[in-house]
């Protein structure tokens, strides 16, 4: 029974709807009734126009139907809705409350009615949420309060140097250490100050430096705090910073993880004096190779061979050889060591790095004093983990008597497949294919026949020499480089097999 009343009501609504839209169809206008019904969209009947000029009565649209629809613009500031595809809703039943047919919007002139400009207006005084860690986004005035608990005023400074842009070091005084020591986000806050702030900001940072400095240059942010101001103070404040690093030990210092940053810093940004003097503190260690081997103070090393030599090269630039001289005698006894030791210490992942910046920055004397060295162990490091690199290293220098020793070594016993085949020593004869100088004799090397074969072809199978192949290709000049291509056409059904060697088919020789 009650089935039927519902059926019955249902055919009741339907009536209603089907004599509303024959009235207002009558009267020219373009009204839709049902739901959930693709045939009751009856715009498909009307064009553009007669869309457009059509009215309807208030109660046509209910005004929480506007969150469904999506209008296009159009001749006025509303416009007639899409309907969703005609199989829409019959390839997604479940999902069809999201499309319901609603009855298309009323047309208006260039200004909305009252009921509409309510809803269309921007909200207004909308406080976006900012991004954690970020500056506050609004320009809310945030007052610093203390309440004489240093934990909790800690909490209230950070907070304020974190939300307020505008906060300088004076208004933290007190407490730089603190927030220098606190987290990153912080940390930050006080280099940018010490990078862009007054002079009077750097000087409270360099107070609050000095009653901390045991705590800043162990601390892994606070570190940062000490190097700011090495570089962004003036030379009064790295003369007081530098008498509380050397009443620190330089040497602890140096095998510290945060605290050889600080000493790297100092030899980078102080004076020839200055730099001169924190090496003379390393010169008390007994041995070198030690701090050569650890992790943090190889960096250390490294810098002091960098900055020292740039000093003795800038110093006989302008003509003063005794001034050039007495700077190299500073790291005298690092170089010594290096010599002494070049074999073991290019084998070392540390090591290799500070035989690197030797033969980088020494002055020619020098470096020719470690080049001399290392050819009477090429052959040891050519096929090394560490040790090419440092061959490599020299082959970039240029240093034609060791460019000759290793030719040598590729020329015997065919030493030109092996080296090309492996991991590491392929990288060395690359190398030498970059260098002008030997790129003639490599590409000769490679080109001669081996059991019968041409010793490219034999590299380009490869899965490690065929890189060589590749860059002799790009570095080989006139008839050598027509040569390569020749050999490798004439060998094309081979090679053109494996895919990895495809790509040296493809490129034709340049005329």
């Amino acid at each position: 029974m009650q089935r039927a009343d519902n059926q019955e009501e249902e055919e009741d609504h339907s009536l209603y709807d089907a004599m509303t839209a024959t009235s207002y169809a009558d009267q020219g206008h373009a009204f839709i009734a049902g739901r959930n019904d693709e045939s009751s969209f009856a715009t498909s009947n009307l064009d553009d126009a007669t869309v457009g000029s059509t009215s309807f009565p208030p109660q046509a649209l209910p005004y929480s139907n506007h969150q469904y629809m999506g209008y296009p613009p159009a001749a006025g500031w509303y416009a007639a809705p899409l309907p969703p595809a005609a199989h829409y809703n019959y390839h997604h039943p479940h999902q069809q409350q999201m499309y319901p047919t609603f009855p298309t919007p009323p047309t208006y002139g260039s200004n909305p009615p009252v009921q509409y400009q309510q809803h269309l207006r921007h909200p207004e005084n909308i406080q976006v949420p900012t991004r954690r860690g970020s500056f506050n986004s609004t320009d809310e005035v945030i007052k610093l309060t203390f309440t004489g608990d240093r934990q909790r005023d800690l909490r209230n400074v950070l907070y304020f140097v974190k939300n307020n842009r505008n906060a300088t070091l004076c208004d933290v005084d007190g407490f730089i250490a603190e927030i220098a020591k606190a987290d990153e986000g912080a940390s930050r806050f006080v280099q940018r100050r010490l990078q862009s702030g007054t002079e009077t900001e750097r000087r409270l940072a360099l107070q609050a430096a000095l009653h901390n400095f045991s705590d800043l240059w162990q601390d892994p942010f606070g570190n940062f705090m000490l190097q700011g101001i090495l570089e962004f103070g003036s030379a009064d404040m790295r003369e007081e910073l530098m008498t509380a690093v050397y009443a620190a030990d330089v040497v602890d210092m140096t095998l510290n993880m945060h605290g050889c940053r600080i000493i790297q810093k100092a030899l980078l940004v102080l004076d020839e004096a200055s730099a001169c003097k924190i090496i003379t503190e390393l010169q008390d260690i007994e041995e070198v190779i030690p701090f050569i081997f650890d992790p943090h103070a190889n960096h250390v090393v490294q810098r002091a061979i960098q900055i020292i030599s740039n000093f003795a090269k800038a110093a006989a630039d302008h003509g003063d050889s005794d001034a050039a001289a007495n700077l190299m005698n500073q790291i005298k006894f690092i170089l010594d060591d290096v010599i002494a030791n070049i074999e073991q210490l290019s084998q070392h992942r540390y090591g290799c790095r500070v035989v690197q910046r030797a033969i980088e920055y020494c002055p020619e004397e020098q470096r020719d004093d470690v080049l001399k060295e290392l050819v009477e162990c090429h052959r040891n490091l050519v096929e090394d983990q560490f040790g090419n690199y440092v061959i490599q290293q020299a082959i970039a220098i240029g240093s034609e008597e060791l460019l000759t020793a290793i030719v040598e070594s590729l020329n015997e016993d065919d030493a030109i497949l092996r080296f090309s085949k492996h991991k590491y020593a392929s990288n060395v004869v690359e190398a030498m294919l970059t260098n002008a100088t030997s790129r003639e004799a490599i590409l000769n090397a490679m080109l001669k026949d081996f059991d019968g074969s041409c010793g490219v072809i034999e590299l380009a199978k490869d899965p490690i020499a065929n890189y060589v192949v590749k860059k002799a290709l790009d570095c080989a000049e006139g008839q050598q480089r027509d040569k390569l291509f020749g050999v490798i056409n004439s060998n094309r059904q081979q090679l053109v097999r494996i895919s990895r060697v495809r790509f040296h088919c493809t490129s034709p020789p340049v005329i």
